[in-house]
């Protein structure tokens, strides 16, 4: 391999670059988790029509930022799944390839969330001001929009970090407990979706997003110090689900 690209042929993905785009994603996730949280943010407040207009009004500029540093994590974290997808696919083709595009239909969803948002919360605010009743009278079918697109995003982006620890744990291309942090987060983060309604769903979420700060952030590290896979470069062997 290469020292400085994510394998041999590839000097546009270069390790350092992706390993800079991994911890900057963890950055990003973590600056919008901080910023949401700093908002007073509640799915209950958020969802009741009778309470969301005076949210807004006083915190809709931290929800909206928290947005932009949410559009901005999805832009690094494509560049970063990119890389992390290269240096997976020698052994485990499927799996790697798994975690790209489910990883990129997931920011699909949280890119929707944070457009939602930068763009619905000041198009509410005049409506409200204008004509209240009518603005409760939407509220909850917005509310309910963008509780779907980051259930989507949730989804899709638990099954790509599923795809990617176990991708690491099967063939230790990274350390085994980094590949573990990402089978755990995955595995939150589909708790998050299927147990909506229940504590299951705040504890997979609260979980699933710390693990995949913990998991961007150190995989971003290792891949910028040019971590290599542990078997030897020549082993033929590929991943249990094949190679295509």
């Amino acid at each position: 391999m290469e020292p400085n690209s994510v394998r041999s042929g590839s000097p546009l993905l270069s390790t350092k670059a992706v390993g800079i785009a991994g911890i900057l994603a963890g950055i990003g996730l973590a600056g919008e988790f901080l910023l949401f949280s700093l908002s007073g943010f509640s799915q209950s407040s958020f969802s009741d029509p009778a309470t969301a207009p005076t949210f807004l009004r006083e915190h809709g500029g931290t929800v909206r930022a928290a947005a932009v540093f949410g559009a901005g994590g999805i832009a690094v974290t494509l560049v970063f799944l990119a890389g992390l997808t290269d240096r997976l696919r020698e052994r485990t083709p499927t799996l790697a390839a798994i975690t790209l595009i489910f990883g990129i239909v997931g920011n699909v969803g949280d890119g929707l969330v944070a457009l939602s948002f930068w763009t619905g919360i000041p198009a509410y605010l005049t409506l409200a001001a204008n004509d209240i009743a009518s603005a409760r009278n939407s509220w909850g079918a917005f509310a309910a929009l963008t509780g779907g697109y980051q259930g989507f995003g949730n989804l899709f982006l638990g099954l790509s970090a599923l795809a990617a620890g176990w991708a690491i744990i099967s063939r230790r291309q990274l350390p085994v407990a980094l590949g573990a942090v990402g089978v755990v987060a995955g595995v939150a983060a589909l708790a998050s979706v299927f147990g909506v309604g229940t504590p299951i769903a705040f504890v997979g979420f609260a979980a699933g997003i710390l693990l995949v700060i913990v998991f961007r952030v150190w995989a971003g590290v290792e891949l910028l110090r040019g971590s290599g896979p542990a078997d030897s470069p020549g082993d033929p062997s590929v991943d249990v689900m094949g190679r295509t």
